[in-house]
């Protein structure tokens, strides 16, 4: 067989034949892009993850203002001022990171939702065959691997923004540790 000439069997466009059987069925070149067709809820959209997040930043904002109030105490003259700004500035960090990993790594690896996530109606979930829905919430060890991960997403704010022409609407942490966010309005329970 030569690999210069025209291909076997009938030319493109010729008629069928019944008597050969079914028709072939044309097949896309291997170079076509599959579509992801998610089984389940739909996949949030990018500005229902974005309003999440907004809000999920806001429950921030009191801790981080503390913080500031103390910085600013802390550079007072006066040794009780200067101590008393210190320790409130340490509050205000502490508690800014004690909220950050209860809400975004032990609530949302427990139950799927961060408080901004509940509010809007979308779940982080990774794709599992042997659950019930083909969904389980994703763990405390890979939501912190998830939250470190989003690093690479802050990067020129890229990542971030790729769920926007992504088919699965991931961002780059999501792709590396297999979670897909969701609608799924929390439960009134």
């Amino acid at each position: 067989m030569s690999n210069f000439g025209p291909p076997p069997g009938p030319p493109p466009g010729a008629p069928h034949d019944p008597a050969r059987g079914p028709s072939p069925q044309p097949q896309s070149p291997p170079w076509a892009q599959q579509t992801y067709v998610p089984s389940g809820p739909p996949l949030a959209s990018w500005g229902r993850r974005v309003a999440g997040a907004l809000i999920d930043i806001a429950l921030l904002l009191p801790f981080y203002l503390v913080a500031g109030v103390g910085g600013g105490l802390s550079q007072e003259s006066g040794i009780f001022v200067t101590v008393f700004g210190l320790l409130v500035t340490a509050v205000g960090w502490l508690g800014f990171i004690g909220f950050a990993v209860w809400n975004h790594v032990l609530k949302q690896g427990r139950t799927g939702y961060t408080i901004g996530k509940g509010v809007i109606g979308i779940k982080l979930v990774r794709k599992t065959p042997s659950t019930a829905d083909g969904q389980a919430t994703i763990g405390v060890p890979m939501a912190l691997g998830r939250q470190l991960l989003h690093v690479l997403d802050a990067f020129c704010f890229i990542g971030y923004l790729w769920p926007l022409w992504d088919d699965k609407r991931q961002t780059f942490a999501d792709k590396l540790v297999g979670t897909l966010v969701v609608v799924e309005p929390r439960s009134q329970a």
